[in-house]
């Protein structure tokens, strides 16, 4: 594309989509800088981030895309490495800045767009949670680690000697054929506080097998959804949790049992192990009654 061929279209239908909006440029344009942000200004962009690519940004300076107000992430050639990582980042906690191409901003500029490139004025929160967030690694940004971030799925050691759940918040929802007031108490005995309601403080979900199974084939249960409208109605800008399952954490309980014997974690796991077997079963052949 040649920009120096690009025009203003007027348009009665609606309005350009970068108007009033915030908007970050990361890599090498083929446009001056200066031509660049006097065209952007003239489609009434309000604010223009520019990720520099010749400044050295020390660690721990804060690279854009900001969160919560960037509505357009537009990718030059050789964008910095270090701000693709923010975006990825801002879209984990919810934040979905549009990202768009150097040829897709020119089109704007030329007038050419659609009902499709329209996007909210206010940056809304929305979180979407699928098997990237079970399986996903706190980023280094700039030379930092979030050491504040947590990675996931929770780690167990294989000989249960280090407790991941000591003085931890740990969502345990309902779950299928399980007695649940036995299942809690065994977390209690680690230090853990299992909680049946999703709270800000959360630092751990326990997902059931049966929600976990689900989540790999891309399908959100009820727990699953919980969780995002629990996050996405709250005050809180980060999500920061990591996720276990169910029999993650029974073989990790087996395996510390071993090293440090307890007869009360014992009885409560035998009761539900008990439990669970004849629950599973009674269920099977109830659903083989129904069909």
């Amino acid at each position: 594309m040649d920009y120096r061929q690009l025009s203003f279209i007027d348009t009665d239908e609606i309005p350009n989509p970068l108007k009033g909006k915030r908007i970050c440029l990361t890599g090498e344009f083929r446009m001056p800088q200066k031509e660049l942000s006097a065209k952007l200004k003239a489609a009434g962009v309000e604010t223009i981030d520019r990720v520099s690519d010749t400044r050295v940004y020390k660690e721990g300076d804060a690279i854009p895309p900001v969160k919560e107000s960037t509505t357009f992430f537009v990718v030059g050639a050789n964008p910095n490495e270090d701000s693709m990582k923010r975006h990825a980042l801002n879209e984990h906690d919810g934040y979905h800045a549009k990202m768009i191409s150097e040829d897709k901003l020119y089109d704007y500029l030329a007038g050419h767009y659609a009902d499709e490139d329209m996007v909210p004025d206010v940056v809304e929160k929305r979180l979407y949670i699928d098997m990237s967030y079970y399986n996903w690694t706190a980023p280094v940004i700039n030379g930092k680690t979030f050491v504040s971030r947590v990675s996931s799925p929770l780690n167990y050691d294989k000989d249960g000697l280090h407790n991941p759940l000591s003085q931890l918040e740990i969502y345990v929802p309902t779950l299928p054929d399980a007695d649940m007031d036995v299942f809690r108490q065994i977390i209690g005995n680690f230090g853990g506080y299992a909680n049946a309601e999703y709270f800000d403080e959360t630092n751990i979900v326990m997902l059931g097998d049966s929600t976990l199974a689900k989540l790999q084939q891309g399908i959100e249960d009820e727990i699953i959804l919980g969780i995002e409208q629990k996050y996405n109605s709250s005050g809180s800008k980060i999500f920061n949790v990591q996720f276990t399952c169910e029999s993650d954490f029974i073989r990790w309980v087996q395996a510390r049992l071993e090293h440090f014997p307890d007869e009360s974690t014992k009885v409560l796991l035998e009761k539900y192990l008990t439990n669970k077997s004849h629950l599973t079963l009674q269920s099977r052949d109830n659903y083989g009654r129904d069909h």
